[in-house]
């Protein structure tokens, strides 16, 4: 008889433990999803960018608009298209690191899952151990009423932490499952992202050929060439006036000039046009600077540390960045320019580090390859670069 009152004991307990319905489950996150999101809401931002660029480069090619607005457009959109693929490699670690997280979270949860599974089984053996001490043991040996009364409080508490047992194995398993689907979510997102800056790249490398080809289109007809060459010496020397009034204007407070300069490109020194006067689609033309010829890419060093005072994109220097070094120990203002670039990696009123990546070359603007065109300005005016820095 003792026996089969303890296995209806059993019963009781186990008939209370599944009647009890969990509380809401409160899922956990294994990492921050906050800058995950905002790289993907960025990434989707330059879709968007990039199908705008598309749209009224499609427009211009269709009305025969002038050659240099249409590369303005394609520029854009390499850069936008260059951007991209630099922010989906930055999703893409981000995305590695939250999936190794959230598989140790996984087996971190399994491993509580166990411990709470085990936790009731050890109730069950003690609740079968104890005899007498069983919850219906309990009340059948009741010696009064007030005796039985205390021995339902005892009861009512042992159920309470079975019933919490119960939730709190309820909410392991839903948060278990959450995790499995965020992970399963994660890895399928990264997999498509992968695919994608593949193309991506593939895109990109076209695109850049396309800028290439498409001047070489316009330079192929003479009289489009020498246009071009005159809208882009108007639209040099109005940037050149433009520098000289900028850098007049007083520097930061308490910047001072080395004096000391650093070639801008590590590991390039060809110098395919010098400073000064030179032939261009047949004419006479002046140029203000050194250009040095690499890579779409390269990074694109600070000759030396100062303030940014422009870092925008122009017709004719394309994505260009204007430093000013400060005043020299001479009394001279200092500056550098750097034009062309693919991309910008500075912004106005930062201040860079000499040696600091600024930008990375590129053929936007009035260019016709990959290269760098620098220049370095003094009181405003050009000077041979060559004359303050050494490529070797």
């Amino acid at each position: 008889m003792k026996f089969g009152r303890i296995l209806i004991a059993l019963f009781a307990v186990a008939l209370v433990f599944i009647a009890v319905t969990p509380r809401d489950a409160v899922t956990t996150s294994a990492a921050d999803g906050g800058r995950t999101q905002a790289l993907k809401d960025k990434i989707s931002a330059l879709e968007d960018e990039i199908e705008e660029y598309e749209s009224q480069i499609a427009d211009l090619k269709n009305e025969r608009a002038a050659g240099l607005e249409a590369k303005a457009k394609l520029d854009a959109l390499v850069a936008a298209t260059s951007q991209k693929i630099e922010v989906a490699a930055e999703l893409k670690e981000n995305l590695t690191e939250q999936i190794a997280e959230t598989n140790e979270a996984i087996t971190n949860k399994e491993a509580d899952i166990e411990k709470t599974f085990q936790k009731f089984l050890d109730r069950m053996v003690a609740s079968y151990e104890q005899g007498e001490a069983s919850y219906l043991s309990l009340l059948f040996n009741a010696s009064d009423m007030a005796d039985f009364l205390s021995r339902v409080d005892m009861v009512n508490s042992m159920l309470d932490y079975d019933r919490d047992l119960k939730i709190k194995y309820e909410n392991e398993k839903v948060e278990l499952e959450n995790l499995k689907a965020r992970l399963d979510d994660d890895v399928k997102y990264q997999e498509n992202l992968i695919v994608e800056l593949e193309a991506d790249k593939e895109r990109y490398e076209t695109l850049s050929a396309e800028q290439e080809e498409y001047l070489n289109t316009i330079q192929a007809d003479i009289g489009k060439s020498n246009a071009l060459l005159e809208e882009a010496k108007k639209l040099d020397n109005e940037l050149d006036a433009e520098l000289q009034n900028l850098l007049r204007q007083e520097s930061g407070a308490g910047l001072t000039s080395s004096g000391n300069f650093a070639w801008p490109l590590y590991g390039y020194t060809y110098i395919s046009s010098g400073f000064g006067w030179r032939t261009l689609f047949g004419a006479a033309d002046y140029h203000l600077g050194v250009d040095i010829p690499a890579p779409s890419g390269t990074p694109i060093h600070a000759a030396n540390s100062g303030i940014v005072k422009t870092a925008v994109y122009h017709w004719s220097y394309g994505n260009y960045v204007l430093i000013d070094h400060g005043t020299n120990a001479y009394g001279v203002k200092d500056a550098t320019l750097y034009a062309h670039m693919s991309v910008l990696g500075c912004t106005p009123g930062q201040y860079v580090t000499k040696g600091e990546v600024i930008g990375y070359v590129g053929n936007t603007g009035n260019s016709y390859g990959s290269h760098l065109h620098f220049e370095t300005r003094f009181n405003g005016e050009v000077d041979n670069p060559l004359n303050h820095v050494s490529p070797y």
